[in-house]
């Protein structure tokens, strides 16, 4: 789990640096942020980059799509961390500014609610522990599936660039570190620390929801071939409430238990094929939303692969980042309408 980042001293948004990153702490009384942070271990749920010093401005990515918007002190506001790049001047990280705008003059869309953000951190990020194979987890996915077939419906906009909010912060140093490769955000182990897992290819600490669903392809392809052609995206059956789901979900968290899964009865390994399958339906709206839904099996979890490897969560940005540091605690809001338009030529 990660640890808390020692608090730096009060700055004021007339302090930052185009370039520095934000990343906000959660509030404690929202079900779904509180869950975000119990997931990462942390204290954020969310992440901003700051792109002008004139009107002092941020951009982000958040549920009506990537924007921009003013912001002041405000003593009352959540705190966040300024997160500032080493290679950053007396001007702050000058190359990620143009990009930062870009993207939000692209008017993205951007599907990825807290609910699907948590979702994705549960899949890709968190470490299947024995209390996780609950029924609980599977209503858990149906909601987050049903999140995006209901955005996929409304946007109809498949193929089209979309980040969650920490990885648009992420998104905007890679493509300044192409010309400029030590801007890169340099991410050391992440939620899930790293070491090889043979199967993705990729470096994993702890084996996770999705690393399970790769095993569980590895040895039933066809199947799973067969599955993903004739169930394409079907509505979700009636489930309880959010609310109700979320509590248990966190109940699941307060219960201690070894890393490794046991051998388990009949009853249990059924659950495990639910969530299996729970997980499948997920990442098939994901990826129908990312590519549209002409999409093969091998492809989809090719691209599944990829966005595990790329989920950048909001405590990454915090505690992981070995290349940028802590230069202060911010209390700021942000005000006014979007700032878009006043970039646009």
């Amino acid at each position: 789990m990660a640890t808390k980042l020692k608090k730096a001293g009060k700055i004021s948004v007339n302090d930052l640096l185009p370039g520095d990153i934000l990343a906000f702490k959660g509030d404690i009384n929202d079900d779904i942020s509180k869950l975000i942070m119990k997931f990462t271990g942390s204290d954020v749920s969310h992440g901003a980059i700051f792109v002008q010093n004139l009107d002092n401005v941020l951009a982000e990515a958040g549920s009506e799509g990537i924007h921009a918007r003013r912001m002041k002190d405000n003593a009352d506001a959540r705190e966040a961390y300024v997160m500032r790049h080493n290679k950053a001047g007396k001007n702050g990280v000058e190359p990620v500014v143009p990009i930062a705008k870009d993207y939000v003059l692209q008017d993205l869309p951007y599907p990825y609610s807290d609910l699907i953000l948590l979702g994705l951190i549960l899949i890709f990020k968190h470490k299947v522990t024995r209390p996780l194979m609950s029924r609980v987890v599977v209503e858990f996915l149906c909601l987050v599936a049903a999140e995006l077939k209901k955005i996929i419906e409304d946007k109809n906009t498949p193929g089209k660039h979309t980040m969650v909010c920490s990885s648009y912060v992420y998104q905007c140093y890679l493509d300044a570190s192409k010309k400029n490769p030590a801007l890169k955000l340099k991410i050391k182990d992440g939620d899930v620390g790293f070491k090889e897992h043979a199967l993705l290819g990729r470096k994993s600490k702890f084996f996770t929801l999705f690393d399970m669903y790769a095993d569980y392809v590895a040895s039933h392809e066809e199947e799973c071939k067969k599955n993903f052609k004739a169930k394409k995206l079907q509505t979700a059956t009636k489930l309880r409430s959010q609310k109700e789901i979320l509590a248990d979900l966190e109940k699941l968290l307060l219960k201690k238990s070894a890393d490794k899964v046991p051998a388990m009865n009949a009853d249990e390994f059924s659950v495990v094929l639910d969530i299996v399958n729970a997980i499948k339906d997920v990442i098939q709206a994901l990826v129908t939303f990312l590519k549209g839904d002409r999409v093969s099996f091998s492809e989809m979890m090719k691209i599944a692969r990829e966005q595990q490897s790329m989920f950048i969560t909001p405590n990454d940005l915090v505690n992981n980042v070995t290349n940028a540091k802590c230069v202060g605690m911010l209390t700021a809001e942000r005000y006014g309408d979007k700032y878009d338009d006043n970039w646009k030529e």
